[in-house]
């Protein structure tokens, strides 16, 4: 059997992404599941817990998981403008997050003015860039 030759059957044709038990493109279901995510109502709830639970991981390790949750919680939402607004809602809890662990020092953060304005705009404009990839598709 060469490299070229499908596997028998069984298992993925790497060439085509179809899997031989239902003989569909794996981006076509996923898709299809994305589908489902977004317009049934339990299972979207799920996923915006998922993609906000992710998101505050990502934020936690590096700033640049504020743009990924933003993404993420963009890619569940239901339409564009829902998507925006969630992206918002992500922001916004990742600063209230960003002020519980500050604790007692939130009232000096708060009076460094350049750099508590770059938290704040940095925390509210970034996710929401990231949810716009839901105008993608």
């Amino acid at each position: 059997m060469t490299a070229a030759e499908p596997s028998g059957g069984e298992g993925d044709d790497r060439r085509t992404g179809t899997t031989s038990a239902s003989g569909r493109p794996a981006l076509e279901r996923g898709r299809e599941r994305l589908e489902y995510v977004r317009t049934h109502q339990p299972a979207h709830r799920v996923g915006l817990l998922v993609a906000f639970a992710v998101g505050l991981v990502l934020t936690w390790i590096h700033w640049f998981g504020l743009v990924l949750g933003g993404a993420l919680v963009g890619v569940v939402s239901q339409s564009g403008r829902r998507a925006l607004l969630a992206g918002l809602g992500f922001g916004v809890t990742v600063l209230v997050a960003f002020v519980v662990t500050l604790g007692g020092d939130a009232g000096a953060a708060l009076a460094m003015t350049p750099a508590s304005y770059v938290t704040v705009g940095s925390a509210l404009a970034l996710p929401v860039f990231g949810s716009l990839v839901r105008y993608l598709g």
